[in-house]
């Protein structure tokens, strides 16, 4: 009898045994699945930033193996959004994301309470629970409310969000299931931060004004901006990163100089570069920043970086450097022109004094010495006043004077200094004020110009003399020189051969001349650039091969003529 009561006892134990070994295996199953599960997630997670890989993906893993149905809740702009929702049953599931109800954020339990607090929500036993506060609770009790664990999403020590997974049976998790809950919730929070942080850079990547590009070593543009693709000639991105980058160089040698410079420092700051657009050609001057990524072996993986176009302020660095020798060309000239003007005055003083005399050498036929002598200097004495209107030495008679009566007066005269294939126009702005300028000087600016002008136009054209007033601000300033104000504009324009840039850059230095030898002294527009700056004026040119030149004078309004 006491035999079979062991034998009884010895049975039950062991059978109690193996439910514990196989409840212990089942757990062990679990747990191992659990944490596949959370590789898989790892893995999914770290392709979230491409387009093709969604948040629902990633619940994808957890439904059905370890929950009926699962959800994702973001906190935005104060509003919670529902970013995600994944049901074993399809139709329950695009039920759940047609939801029209808001949020609950007051209810006692869940995602709600969880968002308050940031603490994680167990409920074992919640089918009553977790319906308390909710406005479309038949929806709820059809998707599986029996058990639901609810966790934060943290980043950078902020709530951002919460993931809720729930069971229709009651029980269905235990505190083992809420930390492998959490770590789930640690990793999306991770993965959702870091896409974030991706997309506000991406952003400012493509939004920013510089031009932004991302290169292999050897030369395959990997990413670039609109501005990049913009400054450098091409119609879209598309374009420009199937262009190898060495083609944008003038000089290919520059760009392995470059890497060089890169691999030996790590980074290159305001590199000094010329690049050559695509579509047209054009050089572009640009200050060139980067930065390489190397490999473990010092090895360089590709570069970074943003280019500033120059090309504008290299001109006006060219201007200032222009004006500078035109200032030093000119007080020279003036120097040298004032010197020589006394002693031309000398020399014509006393020709002067001879012819009245009578006492002059013998004349031979139309040939009279006194009398060449005393023409060639005066030619010379005029040749110094053009020098010391350039140099600004010339003593000016400034007053008030209405631009368009002096170019009615003087109509007539530059008609006769041109050819009869060559037309002279006025357009005068008859509202413009008056302007403090000596007239005598702007006659002779205004020849200048004209024969300039005729001269660019062998088979004859037209030349207008136009006025016009305009106001500038800081903002629309022609040149960055010239303060805002109201201003009188003179506009001498042809529609002769024009310049290319080479000669316009040279258009104002004395002697310069395009004119065969013989033809021209080359102190035409050095002399107008002169007159224009002792009066207190601006000068430019505009031109263009083969669409004529515009020269504009710009004085600074002054009233009313008096």
């Amino acid at each position: 009898m006491w035999l079979a009561a062991v034998a009884l006892v010895v049975g039950g134990a062991l059978t109690i045994l193996f439910v514990r070994l196989g409840e212990a295996r089942r757990r062990d199953r679990v747990a191992v699945a659990k944490w596949k599960t959370i590789s898989k997630v790892s893995a999914l997670l770290a392709e979230i930033l491409h387009a093709d890989t969604t948040l629902e993906d990633v619940l994808r893993l957890l439904v059905p193996t370890f929950a009926d149905w699962s959800a994702l809740l973001l906190l935005e702009d104060g509003d919670v959004r529902r970013a995600a929702v994944v049901h074993a049953d399809p139709e329950l599931e695009q039920e759940l994301r047609n939801r029209q109800f808001p949020f609950v954020r007051d209810a006692p339990f869940g995602p709600a309470k969880v968002l308050r607090t940031g603490e994680p929500d167990l409920l074992q036993h919640g089918r009553a629970e977790t319906l308390a506060g909710q406005l479309d609770p038949d929806l709820l009790e059809r998707a599986g409310i029996g058990s639901r664990i609810s966790v934060p999403l943290r980043a950078r020590r902020q709530v951002i969000g919460a993931m809720a997974i729930h069971r229709r049976a009651v029980g269905a998790y235990d505190n083992d299931d809420l930390q492998w809950a959490l770590e789930l919730g640690r990793l999306i929070a991770f993965a959702i931060e870091n896409t974030r942080l991706y997309k506000d850079a991406r952003r400012l990547f493509d939004e920013s004004a510089s031009a932004n590009w991302v290169a292999h070593e050897d030369g395959r543009i990997l990413a670039c901006n609109q501005a990049f693709a913009h400054l450098l000639g091409f119609s879209s991105i598309e374009e420009a990163t199937t262009t190898p980058a060495v083609e944008l160089y003038v000089d290919a040698v520059e760009r392995d100089r470059f890497i060089a410079d890169l691999k030996q420092h790590r980074r290159v700051a305001g590199r000094e570069t010329t690049f050559r657009r695509h579509d047209d050609g054009r050089l572009v001057f640009a200050s060139v920043h980067a930065f390489g990524e190397f490999d473990d072996a010092g090895e360089l993986l590709r570069l970074t970086g943003f280019i500033v176009d120059r090309s504008e302020q290299r001109d006006l660095e060219e201007q200032l450097r222009q004006s500078q020798r035109l200032e030093a060309v000119g007080q020279l000239a003036g120097g040298i022109a004032h010197d020589f003007n006394n002693l031309l005055t000398v020399i014509i003083g006393c020709a002067d004094l001879m012819i009245a005399d009578g006492d002059r050498p013998a004349v031979e036929g139309d040939h009279d010495p006194l009398q060449e002598l005393t023409g060639a200097a005066r030619r010379a004495a005029s040749l110094t006043q053009q020098l010391l209107a350039f140099g600004r030495r010339q003593v000016l008679q400034p007053r008030l004077i209405d631009l368009n009566d002096v170019l009615r007066g003087i109509h007539a005269l530059l008609r006769r200094l041109v050819r009869e294939n060559v037309t002279i126009e006025l357009n005068l702005d008859p509202r413009i004020p008056s302007v403090r300028v000596d007239p005598a000087q702007i006659d002779q600016v205004c020849v200048n110009l004209v024969l300039n002008a005729s001269y660019a136009m062998p088979d004859g054209g037209t030349i207008s003399l136009a006025t016009t007033t305009v106001q500038f601000s800081d903002s629309n300033p022609p040149h960055p020189s010239i303060p805002a104000g109201h201003y009188v504009l003179l506009v001498v324009k042809d529609n002769g051969i024009g310049m290319d840039d080479a000669t316009k850059s040279r258009a104002f230095e004395p002697f310069f001349t395009t004119k065969p030898v013989g033809k021209g002294t080359g102190l035409g527009l050095s002399t107008v650039y002169g007159i224009v700056k002792q009066s207190g004026g601006y000068v430019w040119i505009d031109s263009e091969i083969g669409s004529g030149t515009s020269v504009t004078l710009c004085f600074e309004a002054a009233g009313e003529v008096v």
